[in-house]
């Protein structure tokens, strides 16, 4: 177990370099077949006895497709498809913590800064989905980008709270993961509808980085089930 330690750290190294690479040769046309090799490699990597978390396969498989699907980002039923797969799972990884969230006893004033912090969100979703051209989109889309955008911050509003309860290294990595996530979104978003093409560079780095930390919080996850249960031990 010691020899794969380090590896998924050298591998999210390696893949951003190579990334940049060959998006600044090449150009950031190639940004969504980089991407789907991208998660292959991940997801190949979980799948091996030191990484495989159960509790993650179907966020990684729906990672999988997400990311196949972009390749095809202009149909309509694909745009449809990648933004609920892409919510879902979000919430998935919000599942994962929301019971140790559930326990945290909060004052009047904590709610009513969750509060305000999610209406700001809220806020922030509705002006960015005013900037995106309406014309060449299905009817359906503005609802879509709202429940995609509703999963997103609640994702996140968990993830903030179960790292500042705890503040250990599994609800670092789950709050670096979520945020990596949710700004590779961003910057694809920015690319993608605005045409600022050199955001896909930034959203290259954040999904890589997001995916990988994603990746190490379910090792965590799984070496804690191990401690508390040692029949689980390899």
């Amino acid at each position: 177990m010691k020899a794969n330690k380090h590896l998924l750290q050298i591998l999210t190294v390696i893949i951003i370099i190579a990334n940049l690479a060959i998006m600044i040769h090449y150009g950031t046309g190639v940004n969504r077949w980089l991407r789907f090799a991208n998660i292959c490699i991940f997801f190949s990597l979980f799948l091996t006895p030191y990484y495989y978390n159960k509790k993650g396969l179907l966020v990684m498989t729906f990672f999988l497709i997400c990311d196949g699907l972009l390749i095809y980002y202009e149909s309509d039923l694909v745009n449809a498809l990648v933004f609920i797969i892409r919510g879902a799972s979000f919430l998935l990884l919000a599942r994962m913590v929301v019971d140790r969230v559930r326990k945290l006893k909060t004052n009047l004033f904590q709610k009513l800064i969750f509060t305000l912090a999610i209406a700001l969100n809220v806020f922030l979703l509705y002006s960015l989905i005013e900037m995106v051209p309406s014309a060449p989109y299905y009817s359906i889309f503005d609802l879509l980008f709202y429940l995609y955008g509703v999963a997103v911050i609640i994702c996140v509003t968990i993830a903030v709270s179960y790292s500042n309860r705890y503040a250990d290294k599994t609800s670092l990595f789950f709050l670096g993961a979520i945020l990596g996530l949710v700004f590779s979104d961003l910057t694809y978003f920015i690319g993608f509808y605005l045409k600022f093409y050199e955001f896909y560079l930034a959203d290259m780095v954040f999904d890589i980085i997001g995916i990988s930390l994603v990746i190490q919080f379910l090792l965590l996850e799984k070496s804690k089930e191990q401690i508390s249960d040692p029949e689980l031990m390899d």
